[in-house]
Parts: C-alpha cells; sequence; structure tokens
C-alpha cells in the first residue's frame, strides 16, 4: 500500500479529509463574520457566552477558545465597543472581571451559531446509522486530541461522573444521573452544564464500555 501525502492509507485519506473540511469552514466562518461585520473569533466568543448561559472570566474564555490571552482581550475589548458584551465585577470575586453578553449580543450570537448550517444540510444527506456511527467516531477523535493537549477538554457526557454508560444502547440506553434522562449515542452532549468531572478511574471505565461498542 503506497504512502500518501499525510501518511500511510487510510490514515492519510482520513486525515486529508478533514484538513479539506476544515478549509470549508474556515471559508464560510470568514464569509458569515465579514458580513456580520465581526470575526470568526469574535463570534465565537459571543456563541460560547451564549451556551454558558451567564458571565465568563477572560481567562476561562481564553481556555475554551484555546486562544491567547492577548487575542482573547483584544476580541472582548472589540465586542464591548460594538455593545455587544460587556464587563462587570465577578459575583464570587469582585477583583475580577466577567464577560457577559448583552441584549444585541445575544442577538449576534444566535445569528452567530448559524453559520454551520451549511456543513449541517451536507450531514443530513447521511443515513441515520451513518449520522451515528459518525459522531461516535467525532467523539472518539475529539477525545484524544483533548488526551493529547491538542485541544480545550470539553464538558462531555463521556467525561462525566452522572454517566451511567451502557454496554448497548441500542436495547438500553445511557442514563444522565444528574438531569434524570435516558440518552442515545446521538444524545451525548459536548458541552453540558450539569458536568462534574468524573475521577480518573470513571473516566477509564466509561472510555472502554463507550469504545467497545459497535
Amino acid at each position: 500500500m503506497s504512502e500518501g501525502v499525510y501518511g500511510e492509507q487510510p490514515t492519510g485519506r482520513v486525515t486529508h479529509s478533514l484538513l479539506r473540511l476544515s478549509t470549508a469552514m474556515r471559508s464560510q466562518a470568514w464569509e458569515w463574520a465579514e458580513g456580520a461585520g465581526l470575526t470568526p473569533t469574535q463570534g465565537e466568543i459571543l456563541v460560547l457566552l451564549m451556551q454558558r448561559k451567564g458571565p465568563m472570566r477572560l481567562g476561562e474564555i481564553a481556555r475554551e477558545t484555546a486562544l491567547t490571552a492577548a487575542t482573547t482581550s483584544d476580541a472582548v475589548s472589540t465586542l464591548e465597543n460594538k455593545g455587544l458584551v460587556e464587563k462587570r465585577r465577578a459575583l464570587d470575586d469582585g477583583r475580577a472581571l466577567a464577560v457577559r453578553l448583552t441584549t444585541r449580543g445575544r442577538t449576534a450570537a444566535k445569528r452567530a451559531a448559524q453559520w454551520p448550517d451549511f456543513l449541517a444540510k451536507a450531514v443530513s444527506t447521511l443515513r441515520d446509522d451513518e449520522q451515528i456511527t459518525f459522531y461516535r467516531t467525532l467523539l472518539k477523535t475529539i477525545r484524544q486530541l483533548e488526551v493529547q493537549a491538542h485541544i480545550p477538554a470539553h464538558r462531555m457526557c463521556l467525561t462525566c461522573e452522572h454517566l451511567e454508560a451502557s454496554r448497548n444502547p441500542k436495547k438500553t440506553p445511557h442514563r444522565c444521573g444528574a438531569l434524570d434522562l435516558t440518552l442515545v449515542d446521538t444524545d451525548l452532549r459536548l458541552d453540558c452544564g450539569a458536568y462534574q468531572e468524573a475521577d480518573a478511574g470513571t473516566q477509564k471505565k466509561i472510555w472502554k464500555i463507550f469504545a467497545q461498542q459497535g
């Protein structure tokens, strides 16, 4: 088997395909952002604040978006000047500043959250079973990138102490103890407000169960 540009097949082909997806996403992000008078980074921060449904400190924003402190500070200052966010003293520490959306910011964040719709349309053409397999594969890939410290850790179900993972979710769904919900694989979240990080042993157990499923 010949070696491709990005390594031996099929790993190289998968990597090349992901790079092509990233090119499309970057292009679409800039096209949307320019039309909204923002940058993709500013849009990402607005969406993050909307998803968290509350104020966040600059350090938290930088960590969640994998941006430097300086880039985060500049982006937030620009958003503040545009009237989309405001800084207030953090409730738990009067010495620290927290960033929250303004009314205009919430409207802009809702628009910003819609820019990946082009990708959703493409994914929607896959069969249901293909979407399930695709999502499971993405979860595994994201987790490996976290373990390798290439991306920030997510508040995902599969590292949460509240998840009761099922060995056969097709017959017996997973269960979230915090929200009292049953979950199939495509219900597993990448970011959840009820998240509590599980200890290392529990995480290892959950991932072993998840990885062994078909």
